[in-house]
């Protein structure tokens, strides 16, 4: 696992206001790439979609620039956003993280049994691989 996605689960595991929504260590509900079936909701999900390690002159160097999707699943659209606010509110704080935002956006899956509503936010992290 690359250590901006270590930072970043991190950082939500850690913060209060995710744990209140996600369930708090070890059980947290912030998963890699998808969600288990029949998830206890609400739920998030985090990938890495873009971003590489900053090039120099003298070589790589430890600064890492990942662009990560974090998806926020429930039941409502009223819950999906709470949640999502928590995770986004946990990764600004992170200092660690340089966080910059990207987009955020709703939608609804309906599809799986429960239907889910879904929050998608898209963050790229600047983190100092040491």
């Amino acid at each position: 696992m690359p250590k901006t996605a270590e930072a970043l689960l991190s950082a939500v595991e850690g913060d209060a206001a995710a744990q209140t929504n996600l369930g708090a260590t070890p059980a947290t509900r912030f998963y890699p790439s998808r969600l288990p079936q029949k998830p206890v909701l609400p739920a998030a999900t985090y990938q890495r979609i873009g971003g590489a390690p900053v090039g120099s002159y003298d070589g790589l160097n430890p600064l890492d620039n990942g662009v990560y999707q974090i998806d926020v699943y429930a039941e409502t659209s009223v819950a999906a956003w709470d949640a999502a606010r928590a995770v986004r509110d946990a990764v600004d704080r992170a200092a660690s993280l340089g966080a910059v935002f990207l987009g955020i956006a709703d939608g609804f899956e309906p599809e799986p049994d429960p239907r889910l509503h879904r929050v998608t936010i898209d963050v790229s992290l600047w983190h100092v691989e040491s």
